[in-house]
């Protein structure tokens, strides 16, 4: 299924928000994390928590889904 424009627009937003605050570029693992959601109140919790937590605390939560695979 193909995104919207809104919709890549905001994971685009989402992920420029963390790379700035962890002052790199997300791993492929935290990348495919914002990418895989698809609904706004998902994406828009995912802003808020990018936004309020703090670096390592930011790191983890990117990561949370990681080790699941």
């Amino acid at each position: 299924m193909l995104k919207d424009k809104l919709t890549k627009n905001w994971q685009i937003k989402i992920t420029s928000e963390a790379e700035k605050k962890l002052v790199r570029t997300l791993s492929p693992d935290e990348k495919q994390f914002v990418d895989s959601r698809e609904g706004y109140i998902a994406l828009e919790m995912i802003e808020d928590t990018v936004n309020a937590l703090s670096i390592d605390e930011l790191r983890n939560y990117l990561n949370s889904e990681a080790s699941e695979k």
